[in-house]
């Protein structure tokens, strides 16, 4: 009888070690999806572009007080990877076969690497080799009524990243009337922060959105998915319920009233003022358009969750083939 007491003690005690042990990790159980994106770059055992950070500081990312988890709420999966975000790089005078090979090489050094991708030509087709392409200084010049062709090009924010598959843009170019100013205007679009979980299946996306609701007084911006097109996923749903900002629409039918198809493509166009053209991204797509809606600072961090299909769903509750969840995060 005490032999028997000694081991259902001894079991009670390891039990009990065993669930602290859970709470000191701070385990989750985490959803697992069939992921179509990026198997033979796991596969491969390749790293990310960019650093990659251990869990325990994905952990304790998750776990930093400053954040409050009543406004916004991101769990980070053990096997999330944080990415480097590739700056803009010039793109004007580059030939076609120029552009298609180094979209290629970004795309094959993301999440999304296949052995059979090649840039989509309902997306890129429309590029024409030597021509200027509109800077990533989107402003117009007063004087010439001409925008920016040198330097960075703007379209070059998405082609250096792909895994952002729904990124934010301006949907028209501001006038300026010093170059100073202009100048300081063209980075603050491009996200601070990229990570990836391959068990969640999603991307996270953060930028910094103090200057969306400052610099100017510019307050319109439109989702661009010419990344989401261009990688196969042209399905796309903004989806409130999961959302901690409710995005303000310009149009009534809008992504989050329903499924929406991307347009996005890039071709010649004379919307620089050049003549001859330039390449940049097109059309403008009322559906995407919102306007910042809380020029306060009540909220630190505020959520954009974003489903994407393959194929048209015949619901929004459907289950999506990938997420992204875009965090706007005041500074």
């Amino acid at each position: 009888m005490e032999k028997q007491k000694f081991y259902i003690i001894f079991l009670l005690i390891l039990l009990f070690i065993g669930f602290k042990a859970c709470l000191l990790l701070d385990f989750k159980i985490v959803p697992q999806y069939d992921i179509s994106v990026g198997d033979d770059f796991f596969a491969e055992g390749k790293m990310f572009n960019g650093e990659s950070k251990s869990s325990n500081n994905s952990n304790n990312n998750a776990k930093n007080k400053r954040k409050p988890v009543e406004y916004y709420n991101i769990t980070y999966a053990r096997d999330v990877k944080f990415i480097n975000v590739n700056p803009p790089t010039p793109l004007s005078g580059k030939t076609k076969s120029e552009i298609y090979d180094l979209r290629k090489n970004y795309v094959m050094s993301s999440v999304f690497a296949s052995k059979n991708y090649k840039p989509s030509e309902a997306v890129f087709g429309g590029i024409v080799s030597g021509k200027p392409w509109i800077s990533a200084n989107v402003c117009i010049n007063p004087n010439t009524g001409k925008l920016g062709i040198t330097g960075p090009s703007e379209e070059s924010r998405f082609i250096n990243n792909p895994i952002v598959l729904v990124a934010i843009e301006y949907p028209y170019p501001v006038r300026y009337t010093d170059s100073d100013t202009c100048s300081s205007y063209k980075s603050e679009l491009i996200p601070k922060e990229i990570s990836y979980s391959k068990s969640k299946n999603e991307v996270t996306v953060t930028y910094n959105y103090l200057p969306f609701t400052t610099y100017n007084n510019s307050s319109f911006y439109m989702f661009n998915g010419v990344n989401a097109r261009d990688l196969g996923y042209p399905y796309a749903y903004v989806d409130n319920s999961k959302s901690t900002y409710k995005v303000d629409f310009v149009n009534s039918d809008n992504i989050s009233t329903g499924v929406k198809e991307f347009q996005n493509f890039i071709h010649l166009g004379g919307s620089c003022g050049y003549e001859g053209g330039c390449n940049n991204g097109s059309p403008r797509q009322s559906f995407l358009e919102f306007k910042s809606n809380d020029t306060s600072y009540n909220y630190k961090y505020r959520e954009i969750y974003i489903k994407l299909w393959k194929k048209k769903p015949k619901n929004t509750s459907d289950k999506p083939d990938v997420v992204e969840r875009i965090i706007l995060e005041w500074s």
